[in-house]
């Protein structure tokens, strides 16, 4: 899951806070006792603040023109049980002016059943901005004006999805227990393939694992892969969590001796996609909010974003804190804290205040 909000140019301090840049708003703050970096009261990198201060950094992080929050159904819904407040922050940043984009790297929903789910029913979104793998790697075979066949492991629905964007795709193997000379045709490369995707599909075989290898024999046959999750984490407490695509794509990759293009968190391709179609105009001023550590925080520093690590996922603070590139900028319990103390009714939309500098320095700098 993550957020994105970008924010203005022309920025100015909250006067009650201190002057207008980021190291002594930071400090400010710290002073006046409204946030802290557990164990560590010198590391100014991470703030751990409760509700009502992240709520006015969130405010002081407004625009008036274009901002972009993304976020996963994880972040808002746990099988199926709605996280307390994670709906109404949301739709209390759209009521300041905020553009939602749902990104997730769960392609077997239509885009329409996804925005139109419960979860998200009061929110003002459209297909749009829904983003998933799928929609990536069209963009990316677009890019490179692919037009020939491909052979694809993916979910019903995203196989229309490509039929959609006319992308042709081969039939599936059809093997039989009792024809083994009529198998092995099956699973025999194809010459008219000239692109292996691998997404997530429950109907994972045999067959299509053979005929996946058996295409990338050929050195020109594209090879693009959407999540490569080994699991899927699906609850916290208690800790539940089933296998995902990655030990299959594993089986593909070292087989055919080929490793794939991503284009699912975190990959440079999805980057590309969110900043030509979300229209991210200056990545130094995104805040990014995320709940896993290895596809959320990495692919928020892979972007240059300011990092907010929420922690109703199954990754701790711990866990982000061990790599530069997965340690989190600002850490909240639940997305519901983040307006859980402000009602839409009181915000001031005007009245909010604005920060110079957003993005946060690195540790050493901040240290020295």
């Amino acid at each position: 899951m993550l957020i994105i909000i970008e924010i203005i140019e022309d920025a100015r301090a909250d006067e009650t806070l201190g002057p207008p840049n980021f190291r002594d708003y930071v400090l400010a703050v710290m002073k006046k006792g409204l946030a802290k970096r557990e164990n560590d009261p010198f590391d100014f990198h991470l703030m751990v603040m409760n509700s009502s201060h992240l709520c006015n950094l969130v405010k002081a992080l407004r625009v008036p023109h274009m901002i972009n929050i993304t976020i996963s159904a994880r972040v808002l819904w746990q099988l199926n049980k709605p996280i307390e407040g994670a709906s109404e922050s949301l739709r209390t940043l759209q009521k300041l002016g905020k553009q939602v984009y749902l990104i997730t790297n769960n392609s077997s929903k239509t885009s329409e059943n996804f925005y139109k789910s419960p979860q998200y029913i009061n929110l003002n979104l459209s297909s749009d901005h829904i983003v998933n793998p799928i929609k990536s790697i069209i963009w990316y075979l677009k890019k490179i004006d692919f037009r020939d066949e491909a052979f694809a492991i993916v979910s019903s629905v995203s196989r229309e999805n490509f039929r959609e964007a006319g992308i042709r795709l081969t039939e599936q193997p059809n093997v039989s227990e009792t024809d083994p000379s009529a198998t092995i045709k099956e699973v025999l490369d194809r010459s008219s393939v000239k692109a292996v995707i691998v997404d997530f599909d429950v109907n994972w075989n045999w067959s299509m694992l053979a005929l996946a290898i058996s295409c990338l024999e050929r050195e020109d046959v594209l090879y693009i892969a959407g999540p490569t999750d080994e699991w899927f984490q699906i609850q916290a407490l208690p800790q539940i969590k089933i296998l995902g695509p990655g030990p299959l794509l594993n089986v593909i990759s070292a087989q055919s001796g080929r490793q794939p293009i991503s284009c699912a968190k975190p990959s440079q391709n999805l980057k590309d996609y969110i900043l030509d179609k979300c229209n991210v105009t200056n990545l130094k001023r995104c805040l990014f909010i995320g709940d896993t550590v290895n596809q959320d925080m990495k692919f928020a520093s892979m972007c240059g974003f300011i990092k907010l690590l929420v922690g109703t996922g199954c990754d701790t603070l711990e866990q982000a804190q061990k790599e530069d590139d997965t340690y989190p900028d600002y850490y909240i319990s639940s997305l519901g804290q983040l307006f859980s103390d402000l009602t839409i009714q009181n915000v001031n939309v005007s009245s909010i205040t604005k920060i110079v500098d957003s993005s946060c320095p690195d540790r050493e700098k901040i240290n020295n």
